[in-house]
């Protein structure tokens, strides 16, 4: 046994054909009990060809330590087993184990206490990288003791030539990122900061927590983070060494109402005078915020703070379309593609290289997203809330008349979905006269089933839905389109269109809502 003093803790992964499953109640045994010869080769944290992403501690060469989560071991081996001795300090972590480049469908829990994770058994012979990315923000530190594999640590890949630094509140971490409903666990790797990072090629560090600030006493602000390597300890000498081209803060929801406009667009100086005094001219630096969930919110003056600034600064507003909650991977996935379209169009240099990892989120051009119901995220969700309350999609090509999935929803169950009530993503009211045209191909079950599709209106300040346009459907057993228009009012930010089988059961296919602005929004007065 390699390491006789400690538990080992066997979780398989499996990646695709070639790799194993990860397993949801890892049981502790010994490595000569795993599959296979024992492991072979103890590979030190302080070997060369380990490479360590994030704040990383490497003082104690023999047990390096992290704290923030995002941040991530990778090595490249010839083998066909890989184990990562992890020691979590005070509470249980979780993590992400990827395996030449496909992540792991069940997340790696890890401790309290040191104990030895197998990562991936029965590879394929050959070349092959893992990754380990810590997934979880506890604020207390995890202590990596090394890898053991079966075969050879070859050079790692080159790191790559874009570095991107993210700095935030429980948007940015991920809160709630595996429920539609926002509750279940913190998630990085499906995080709009990492998957942009990816769809970029680049490198990321991440410091961001829920409830975070951009300024103020205590250790959860912005400025704070900047000079912290472990959350709880800040000082004015520290750097990382990390030299980001580009840095987006997503903070200032929290400042509401603990400060006043005046105060927090000091905050925002503060913060960007502290980037500059870190990081230098170079990087670019981006204030990140939604619009649309409160009258008083930080997408109303970012704006203005960037102008006064100047220099090598923008902003990048998103909409706030989900409820008065945390977003779930679909939400991040809208956020992440529309922050790639703002980075792209700042630097020709800076290009998308790889595909996302979930599909937009986010409707273009006034049209829904995933109106087909093709695309589902790694936790189940689609985009349509809520798919938990008893809506099956259905996966059927013969019969779906799109694609090859539908939705069937039960009498009295529903799907909804907000969009743009402008269809430009930049913040603002309808003038009023803009017309929504909804279309939906829909069967019952059996006859006399009803579909209706239900439109309400919401201000700037979220949870203010009023004045539903209810349009009532009873189907036929064949696959028909139905149609709707409706028609907003002035003072609308956010349009929710729900489908709901109000009679029977009712499937539900090929959804498409076209946005007409009439003559009068040419004319208006945008914010």
């Amino acid at each position: 046994m390699i390491f006789p003093d400690r538990q080992v803790v066997t979780i398989k992964l499996i990646i695709g054909l070639a790799c194993a499953v990860l397993l949801a109640s890892p049981a502790a045994r010994s490595i000569e009990d795993a599959k296979g010869a024992p492991l072979n080769s103890v590979i030190r944290p302080d070997n060369a060809f380990i490479r360590y992403t994030g704040r990383w501690n490497l003082e104690a060469p023999s047990a390096p330590w992290i704290v923030w989560q995002g941040s991530s071991i990778l090595v490249r081996f010839t083998g066909t087993t890989i184990s990562a001795d992890l020691e979590p300090a005070g509470k249980a972590q979780q993590f992400r184990v990827i395996v030449d480049g496909t992540p792991g469908s069940v997340l790696l829990n890890a401790g309290p206490g040191r104990a030895e994770y197998t990562l991936a058994e029965e590879l394929p012979t050959g070349v092959h990288v893992v990754e380990i990315m810590k997934e979880s923000f506890t604020g207390s530190r995890t202590i990596f003791h090394g890898f053991a594999l079966q075969g050879t640590v070859l050079e790692p890949p080159a790191r790559p030539e874009l570095r991107i630094e993210w700095f935030g509140d429980s948007n940015m971490d991920g809160t709630s990122n595996y429920s539609e409903k926002n509750t279940g666990d913190r998630g990085t790797y499906y995080a709009y900061p990492a998957m942009v990072t990816r769809m970029l090629g680049a490198e990321m560090h991440l410091q961001a927590v829920g409830g975070a600030t951009l300024d103020g006493e205590g250790d959860n602000n912005v400025r704070a983070f900047i000079f912290s390597e472990d959350f709880l300890n800040q000082g004015p000498g520290y750097r990382s060494g990390f030299d980001p081209h580009i840095i987006v803060v997503n903070a200032g929801a929290n400042d509401i109402n603990r400060a006043d406009r005046k105060t927090i667009e000091q905050r925002y100086r503060n913060v960007v005078a502290d980037l500059r005094h870190v990081y230098g001219p170079s990087p670019h630096v981006i204030l990140m915020n939604s619009y649309g969930w409160d009258v008083n919110e930080p997408a109303n003056y970012s704006p203005g703070v960037v102008e006064d600034i100047g220099g090598n600064l923008s902003v990048f507003l998103f909409p706030w379309l989900w409820e008065k909650w945390h977003g779930s991977q679909w939400d991040h996935s809208g956020e992440a593609h529309l922050l790639i379209d703002h980075i792209t169009g700042v630097n020709p240099k800076w290009t998308r290289v790889h595909t996302a990892d979930i599909a937009d989120g986010f409707g273009r051009d006034g049209d829904f997203a995933n109106g087909s119901f093709e695309h589902v995220a790694p936790f189940g969700g689609y985009g349509w809330r809520y798919m938990e309350d008893g809506v099956e999609r259905i996966h059927n090509p013969p019969q779906a008349p799109d694609g090859d999935y539908y939705i069937r929803l039960e009498e009295g169950e529903s799907v909804h979905q907000p969009t743009d009530a402008t269809a430009d993503f930049l913040p603002g009211e309808t003038v009023g006269g803009e017309t929504y045209t909804i279309t939906a191909t829909a069967r019952g079950i059996a006859p006399g089933a009803e579909l209706q599709i239900i439109t309400e209106f919401q201000s700037q300040q979220i949870w203010t839905r009023a004045n539903p346009q209810i349009a009532s459907f009873e189907t036929t057993t064949e696959w028909r389109q139905y149609r709707t228009t409706v028609t907003a009012s002035p003072g609308v930010w956010t349009l929710f269109n729900t489908l709901k089988a109000n009679v029977g059961t009712v499937e539900i296919d090929e959804v498409h809502m076209e946005f007409d602005p009439g003559a009068s929004h040419a004319a208006a007065t945008r914010r």
